[in-house]
């Protein structure tokens, strides 16, 4: 199942927290939801995380619930976001049940290759870390969804080094929050 703008969200796939397992389903009354698929390892999707955490304020404005969704377990994914300063809801997802869902897919050896040094060298420079897992292919995604589970805006990284702009992000959770149909 391919989840563009407009489709439904696998909202009822269950993740796992600290508390428990939760589903997205349960997050969509407070308002618009942020689903990001990140990679612990991955200097862009710490750089994503920030991102998101410079605009925190914004969101909270507008009652938007941050979810980001990690493979690794509760406790490492628990362990990560707290020493990253990651004041959002981080899960995990180590069966890959809402990865899966969400049609999350791998990266390619070449499209992960094709991403830009420079990036990288911004990434690690702002704060990032590099690592390396058995998981180093896998591809990232951010979803910003409507009170009834519809993707409002879809960014799907085609690189190592795509992020989803953040203006893009901030402007759909914004549209959902009043009403309107995300730019």
């Amino acid at each position: 199942m391919s989840v563009a703008v407009g489709a439904k969200f696998p909202v009822g796939v269950e993740v796992e927290t600290s508390h428990g397992p939760v589903s997205i389903s349960q997050l969509l009354s407070k308002g618009p939801v942020i689903v990001g698929f990140h990679r612990m390892w991955c200097p862009f999707c710490q750089q994503a995380a920030r991102d998101l955490v410079a605009v925190s304020d914004r969101l909270a404005a507008i009652n938007a619930t941050v979810v980001l969704v990690y493979r690794e377990s509760v406790a490492e994914v628990d362990d990560s976001c707290s020493e990253r300063g990651i004041p959002f809801r981080c899960v995990s997802d180590q069966h890959r049940a809402l990865e899966i869902a969400a049609d999350v897919g791998r990266f390619s050896p070449a499209r992960y290759l094709a991403f830009s040094p420079m990036k990288v060298l911004r990434a690690l420079q702002s704060g990032s870390r590099m690592g390396m897992s058995s998981r180093f292919l896998q591809g990232r995604g951010t979803f910003v969804l409507d009170s009834t589970g519809r993707v409002a805006y879809a960014h799907r990284s085609v690189t190592a080094a795509d992020i989803p702009n953040i203006a893009d992000v901030v402007a759909a959770a914004e549209a959902v929050a009043g009403g309107r149909p995300a730019p």
